[in-house]
């Protein structure tokens, strides 16, 4: 489940590198540490999020990588992702964040197979889901996606 997840993160972020096209809106994303030594809010930058409906896979994703991220506490990369996001019910998905320089990260935050909130409002998508880490890390990941990328 881990490597789907990343392959997500990696995928997006190939797609937002070979998008030349301008953002028609940015995509807010937010994530908040509940504790630990990487507590705080933090806000990736809303043109760099990519938002990725991959219907044969399955998935809606929204990630963020920064290849510029300076030091151990920069925000290097995270994800919000909802599985199954066509069928109806509850959904589920994944949260990942990861803080550190692109060549060396400092710490990783994964929860997997967590309640999320998927809401359609015309054709904008919120995301949002909480939970806690193997650690005991409490985690929010929160998006907004005004730019869907389709598969």
């Amino acid at each position: 489940m881990m490597q789907l997840f990343r392959s997500a993160l990696i995928l997006g972020g190939a797609l937002s590198l070979a998008a030349a096209r301008p953002h028609a809106a940015p995509n807010p994303w937010t994530i908040v540490v509940g504790n630990g030594p990487y507590a705080g809010t933090y806000n990736a930058k809303a043109s760099e999020v990519l938002c990725l409906n991959a219907k044969p896979q399955k998935f809606f994703a929204a990630s963020f990588r920064d290849f510029e991220a300076k030091g151990p506490r920069a925000l290097g990369d995270g994800g919000i992702k909802v599985d199954n996001p066509d069928v109806a019910g509850a959904k589920h998905g994944d949260l990942h964040v990861a803080f550190g320089d692109d060549k060396k990260r400092s710490i990783e935050y994964d929860v997997y197979n967590v309640p999320i909130s998927f809401t359609a409002k015309g054709k904008v998508m919120e995301l949002s889901g909480a939970g806690k880490t193997k650690d005991g890390v409490l985690l929010k990941i929160t998006a907004t996606c005004n730019d869907i990328t389709t598969m």
